[in-house]
């Protein structure tokens, strides 16, 4: 029985040790802010934060302010340096400079603007050096300078002088203002007057760097040179001796904050410790740990108890709020996380690097940390880390070692090991799974020895289990399931079923099997299923598989000692813990802050107890305390603010809100200030900005909007910081923003409200304008239509005449037509008399040609006769003959007659040429004549009694005298004549 309670208390002590030590080996995430993003001077002063979340800091070159995404920087007027900041209940923030003091206040439009409380002060007390601190007390502002220090009522600045100058920095503790002088003690503020504490006069020779409230009405002083006194409140110091001092006398107090538990000092050497209550050290930060600098100048603990410093150069973000912690570099362990291991009072750390270790110390101090060490012949890459018959087994790329004395010493010579599996169908025997296959190892005398290989599988063997019945079960992430059944003298594998998606998996990827609740279950690209084997196929296991999203890959489930069981799917990480009722719940949230970091395929998750948890991420381990959230709730409120909005004119963007209020309000002492600005119709494109008042995982931070007015609905999640509205109608808007955070918390709604003016045309002026002007035209069209129908009347009117005047006209075209008809016809007529009578003229003509020839014959023949007659009487008698015949041939006549012919068929057409052309000769007219009747050159020339050549001769004449040109036709001209 004793043995019992001795090996229980011994049980308990362990897991004290492993808590304690385990749990502050890890150093907080840190989120550093350099000089790169938020553009000003690289030296910090101060640090607080409003009632809404905004941080702001004191910087050589004014006040910083940030809400997470955005930075601004404000200035003071005379351009100084700001060594301090402060903040009342209102929220409102009060800044000290270099002879300057105000406070800050948005102006009408939400820009944040400094106003100055120097013209309050009297003329003799206005010169002044830097105001180092600053402290607030209900409606009451102290700025507290070395030569004195000004109080400043809402009203009033009055200056409170001390008896000695210059003072050392002024403390507010315990609703007491005190103000060290060096050489002279500790003066409090009584009765507007500065009284010497007494027995203050034993810590007067040293330079106090802070003086912080301690338990019972005690304040705790921090000295430059001596360390650390407790200040009873009366006239009592004391030293405190505590364990810190000495390193806070090494590295020089410059400045501390009293936490929820504890104290935070920042030195000007060696970064930040924070101590408990009784002056324990339990954490420390300086470069080497991720700050970007070891001269912390101001420490404030912000609304989630995380901690903000100011630094010589940069500013940092210190979640020591946190129930995550981490395992990297910075403390000496290179390399991915794989395996992780807590022996006795040792941790185990595997990493892609090699096994470190270091001993696990409850009295270890965080100033002086026993180191990593890295163990002999593991350089490369680990993957498991197992206890075997009280041995330490070490699974590596190399093969399989053994740990003796942190050494690791080599197994046997086979390569590549993955993990070791305990037979318990074989007890003392252990399978090695490698990268070929599978090893078999037997527990000989507590050393675990090599002894065959088993043949008949060559596999990769980095995910197996065995099952009640023996068989061992084979998960290759790229082939598909084996389940194996060994020989009985376990020198081979007797027999290979393998198993994929024909068998009910999802897939032959992917595969991978754990125990859980004393079962084996496997889990594929998604879902989770369980082995049939009575139908020698495997199913959903609905008890697990309703626990995860559907379509997700589950990739590793790890069950602790209480039943609970911690998983990673997708690239989310949960715990699913098991209820009395034996229900379950699915955390994961928390976890949130962990998506994308654990190892694909290789996840590692230990669970030591319920206060440490061991996780494998890319850059070594995360320390996560699952009793976190037993203390502290994750669901706190957070705002989301608008920050800024802007009006698109002319493809610029101008500012008509600065984001200094809450929801187009803020509350500044008794005064409502903003109301809901009214745009011209000009600026009715607008951009939005805006962000969640959040540090902790803000690039996780997603966002969803809603333009009340415009938009249906609201969008979805997203990680943008800004929304554009473009050409928005008159009206009243209000744009609405929310924000949620990395563990799914939504924030506070953001809303700004609006109004669109309507264009000019749109106003109430235009119209009643447009009222008037449409009664006028309503008028007009009236006017213009009673118009328009008598014009249409008149037309009307017009129209019946005009068709009764086309009847007529119709009419009178068609007696026309007939009249034209008998015309054409007469003239058809009168044509034909024509051509009949030319075709008689020209018969005539031709007739009277032969006849004349025959007559010119006779006369010939007469002639002749004549002359061969010699009788008188008969030559008497012939020349009777003859002269008849000659009176006969004289055809002027005979001429006249046919020209008086001629003129009557041919419309006087020898008359009109004659008249025309009175050069024509009478033998040219009966020229004309002849070529009128279309009579051939060889008839004219019968007629006229000349030869060819004396005609065409003739034609040259007429032609001359008519004065036609050479191409034309003479005989064509007298045809148309």
């Amino acid at each position: 029985m004793k043995r019992f309670a001795f090996i229980f208390l011994l049980f308990l002590f362990l897991c004290h040790s492993i808590f304690a030590q385990v749990k502050g080996e890890g150093v907080p995430y840190i989120k550093n802010y350099s000089l790169k993003e938020y553009q000003a001077s690289p030296q910090n002063w101060a640090v607080v934060q409003d009632h809404r979340g905004i941080m702001y800091f004191g910087n050589n070159y004014g006040v910083l302010e940030f809400d997470g995404n955005h930075w601004r920087r404000l200035g003071l007027p005379n351009r100084s340096t700001v060594h301090s900041l402060a903040v009342n209940k209102e929220g409102r923030v009060y800044v000290g400079g270099q002879d300057e003091f105000g406070y800050l206040r948005p102006d009408d439009s939400g820009v944040m603007a400094y106003v100055s409380l120097k013209p309050l002060i009297n003329s003799d007390d206005k010169s002044f050096a830097d105001v180092w601190n600053i402290f607030t007390k209900d409606d009451e502002v102290f700025f507290c300078t070395v030569s004195g220090v000004y109080h400043f009522d809402g009203d009033s600045v009055e200056v409170y002088k001390t008896p000695y100058e210059p003072t050392g920095f002024p403390f507010y503790v315990q609703g007491r203002l005190l103000v060290p002088v060096l050489g002279q003690g500790i003066y409090e503020l009584k009765d507007r007057r500065l009284v010497r504490i007494p027995g203050s006069e034993q810590i007067s020779a040293y330079n106090i760097a802070s003086i912080l409230p301690y338990p019972g009405g005690k304040a705790l002083i921090l000295t430059e040179e001596r360390g650390v006194y407790i200040y009873d409140g009366y006239n009592g110091f004391s030293q405190s001796h505590w364990p810190v001092e000495e390193f806070l006398i090494r590295n020089k107090v410059n400045t501390a904050t009293a936490l929820t538990e504890g104290y935070a000092i920042g030195t000007l050497l060696n970064g930040l410790v924070v101590i408990d209550m009784d002056g324990r050290p339990t954490q420390h930060l300086n470069s080497s740990k991720g700050l970007q600098n070891s001269t912390v100048r101001s420490i404030y603990q912000d609304h989630k108890e995380n901690l903000w410093l100011a630094l010589n150069y940069g500013i940092d973000y210190v979640e020591v709020n946190s129930p995550f912690k981490v395992f990297n570099g910075r403390l000496g362990l290179p390399g991915t996380g794989y395996a992780s291991l807590v022996n006795q009072s040792t941790l185990y750390l595997g990493t892609s690097d090699g096994l470190f270790y270091k001993p696990i110390d409850d009295d270890e101090n965080p100033l002086n940390p026993l180191p990593l060490k890295r163990v002999d012949n593991t350089e490369g890459q680990v993957y498991n880390l197992q206890e075997i018959g009280g041995k330490i087994i070490l699974s590596h790329h190399n093969g399989p070692f053994e740990l003796v004395d942190n050494k690791a010493v080599r197994l046997a010579e086979h390569r590549g090991a993955w993990l070791f599996l305990p037979l318990k169908s074989r007890p003392g025997y252990y399978i090695c799974g490698t990268y070929h296959g599978l090893m078999l190892y037997k527990m000989i005398a507590g050393k675990l020895v090599f002894q065959n290989r088993l043949a008949g599988f060559d596999e990769s063997s980095r995910v197996m289990e065995e099952d009640s019945e023996g068989n061992i079960w084979v998960a290759h992430g790229y082939i598909g399931l084996f389940k194996l059944k060994l020989s009985e003298d376990l020198q081979k594998v007797a027999q290979a079923t393998f198993y994929g998606e024909k068998d009910g998996l999802p897939s032959n990827l992917g595969i991978n099997v754990y125990k859980i609740n004393g079962k084996l279950v496997f889990t594929g690209l998604h879902g989770v299923y369980v082995y049939n084997n009575r139908t020698d196929r495997f199913e959903l296991y609905e008890e697990l598989n309703k626990l995860f999203s559907p379509n997700v890959q589950v990739r590793k489930l790890v069950e602790d000692k209480e039943g609970n069981i911690w998983f990673s799917a997708g690239d989310e990480m949960g715990l699913i813990r098991k209820l009395s009722n034996g229900s379950y719940e699915v955390i994961k949230n928390v976890f949130n802050k962990l998506e994308g970091k654990l190892v694909g395929g290789f996840e590692h998750i230990a669970y030591y107890n319920n206060q440490n948890v061991l996780i494998g991420i890319d850059e070594g381990f995360v320390q996560y305390q699952p009793n976190f959230l037993q203390k502290n709730s994750l669901q706190e409120k957070f705002y989301t603010l608008i920050r800024q909005v802007e009006v698109r004119k002319q493809a610029s963007d101008s500012l008509i809100y600065g984001g200094s209020f809450v929801n187009n309000s803020l509350i500044d002492n008794t005064q409502l200030v903003h109301s809901i600005p009214t745009l011209p119709y000009a600026l009715n494109s607008l951009k939005f900005t805006f962000g969640a008042i959040l540090y902790e995982g803000i690039d996780d931070v997603q966002y969803r909007y809603f333009l009340e007015g415009f938009d249906a609905d609201w969008s979805s999640w997203g990680g943008t910081l800004q929304k554009e509205y473009t050409n928005l109608r008159e009206g009243t808007y209000t744009f609405r923003v929310k924000a949620r955070n990395v563990y799914n918390q939504e924030s506070e709604e953001a809303a700004y409200t609006f109004t669109v003016a309507p264009p000019w045309y749109r106003s109430v002026w235009a119209y009643a304008i447009y009222l008037l002007l449409g009664l006028l035209l309503a008028y007009f069209i009236w006017k213009i239509m009673d118009r328009r129908v008598h014009l249409a009347k008149i037309k009307l009117q017009q129209e019946q005449e005009k068709a009764l005047r086309l009847q007529e006209a119709q009419h009178t075209e068609e007696v026309l037509k007939a009249e034209k008809e008998i015309i054409r016809l007469n003239n058809e007529k009168l044509e034909s008399e024509l051509n009949h009578k030319t075709q008689e003229l020209t018969s005539s003509a031709l007739h009277v040609m032969q006849n004349m020839e025959a007559v010119h014959k006779v006369k010939e023949q007469l002639q002749r006769l004549m002359d061969e007659v010699n009788e008188k009487e008969t030559r008497l008698q012939l020349r009777k003959i003859l002269r008849a015949v000659e009176e006969e041939i004289k055809i002027e006549n005979n001429w006249e007659q046919f020209e008086s012919h001629f003129n009557q068929v041919h419309q006087d057409f020898l008359k009109r040429l004659s008249i025309d052309y009175p050069e024509l000769t009478h033998k040219d007219l009966k020229m004309c004549a002849y070529l009128r009747l279309n009579l051939s050159s060889k008839d004219i020339a019968s007629l006229l009694k000349l030869s060819l050549r004396g005609v065409e001769t003739s034609r040259y004449r007429i032609r001359k005298k008519m004065n036609l040109e050479q191409e034309e036709n003479l005989t064509d001209v007298i045809m148309r004549y």
